[in-house]
């Protein structure tokens, strides 16, 4: 069986030649068609073939957890990591982990988490045994849930996937022409253009450093700690991505950066936010008719800041932005200081903030396998401490440009 990204990739392709199709030419058009279904057939085998593999796996390993009397343990795979061996579940959960990535096509550094052990332990019970392991009522994996909660475009709507195989390939299409004829005139036939975009893997790597007291412990609280780490350095390098990834240096392409998205600008050098312009960022969107979806603000606290003290209209004591202050000209609003606020516009050198607004359901964000950690206990033995290179594969995409506006140049100061 090929393999799915392979299959994915093909049926993409086979999408857009069927809409490029002389509409005219009906052999042509069966023939395209039936190429499109053989696909999406083939498509429905493997990922059911892989999905039942996936959960196989997993159902094995939750049984050997319930023989054992304890879940997976971050530390201890940390712990036994840097000591050269890992034992007992955490070595099957490396080997899981290997598997998966092998199947996406993915190489690993050193030992790989599957994801579906990266969970917190929220609502479990646990008590300690002789192994320093976790006795525990199973729960659904919370990894990518983990992730929705840290990211501010997640609250706004982003769409935020994991277990993903391969490349995952988008298409959008443009506008079809509709007029009115008289009758028995012949109507031109419409084409409607199409392009594509995709959701390609991306090595997110974070360098972290650990003691070797803190991996000895065998407290949940250490559990949690270690597993928020993890999930907040992934988050804010995400983050940044999905609002201003540059698209370039192994980077994923940003809102920010998005070729055709809408543009309101302050001024020749800038300028203090207004009402004006906050509106004038919507009007862009429903000039494109592009006002549908999870539609909302996003920007950082130097903006939110000027807009709680800059009223709409002299005088009126009425502000751009009142308490509650989690909505702005009718839709959500949220702020995170991984939205740039150096930006030049002119003689403003490194001092303009930007300001989003758009179809945050547009935005997907995906999320590939578990975690690659390479566990290094000699670079800093000296200190005691182990060092640990996270790494895992991501990347964002916007499948819509109309969706989204932006303001590069407001001045705060």
């Amino acid at each position: 069986m090929r393999k799915i990204a392979e299959i994915r990739k093909d049926l993409a392709e086979a999408v857009i030649a069927l809409k490029a199709v002389d509409l005219k030419d009906q052999a042509a058009v069966d023939a395209a068609e039936a190429k499109v279904n053989a696909l999406i057939s083939e498509l429905n085998a493997a990922e059911t073939v892989e999905a039942a593999e996936r959960r196989t796996a997993e159902m094995q390993f939750r049984d050997k957890e319930k023989a054992e009397g304890r879940s997976f343990s971050l530390v201890k795979f940390l712990r036994e990591a840097a000591e050269g061996k890992l034992t007992g579940l955490e070595a099957e959960a490396a080997e899981m982990g290997a598997k998966e990535y092998e199947r996406m096509g993915l190489s690993k550094k050193g030992l790989v988490i599957p994801v579906a052990l990266l969970r917190s332990s929220a609502g479990q019970n646990y008590s300690t045994n002789a192994d320093g392991g976790y006795a525990a009522e199973q729960a659904a994996p919370t990894y990518v849930e983990g992730l929705k909660d840290r990211l501010v475009v997640a609250k706004l709507g982003a769409k935020v996937m994991g277990g993903l195989v391969g490349t995952i390939p988008f298409v959008s299409a443009g506008s079809i022409t509709s007029a009115w004829k008289a009758e028995g005139a012949e109507a031109s036939v419409s084409k409607s253009t199409f392009a594509k975009v995709s959701l390609t893997p991306h090595r997110n790597a974070t360098i972290a450093a650990f003691s070797k007291d803190l991996l000895r412990q065998t407290s949940i609280d250490i559990e949690n700690v270690l597993m928020g780490l993890i999930l907040d350095s992934h988050a804010a390098l995400i983050e940044q991505a999905c609002i201003a990834g540059s698209g370039s240096s192994n980077q994923p392409t940003g809102i920010l950066a998005t070729a055709n998205i809408g543009s309101v600008v302050m001024g020749t050098n800038g300028g203090a936010i207004s009402w004006a312009k906050v509106v004038e960022l919507e009007t862009k969107i429903n000039s494109e008719n592009a006002n549908r979806g999870k539609l909302g603000y996003l920007t950082n606290a130097k903006v939110i800041g000027a807009m709680k003290t800059t009223e709409k209209a002299s005088n009126t004591a009425r502000f751009l932005l009142e308490h509650p202050f989690d909505s702005l000209n009718g839709y959500a609003i949220e702020w995170t200081n991984l939205v740039p606020s150096n930006l030049t516009k002119g003689s403003s050198s490194g001092v303009c903030s930007a300001m989003i607004f758009g179809n945050f359901a547009d935005l997907y964000v995906g999320h590939w396998g578990g975690i690659d950690v390479v566990v290094d206990p000699y670079t800093l033995a000296q200190n005691g401490d182990v060092r640990i290179v996270l790494n895992s594969y991501d990347d964002c995409v916007v499948v819509n440009p109309k969706s989204f506006a932006a303001i590069k140049d407001i001045t705060t100061a």
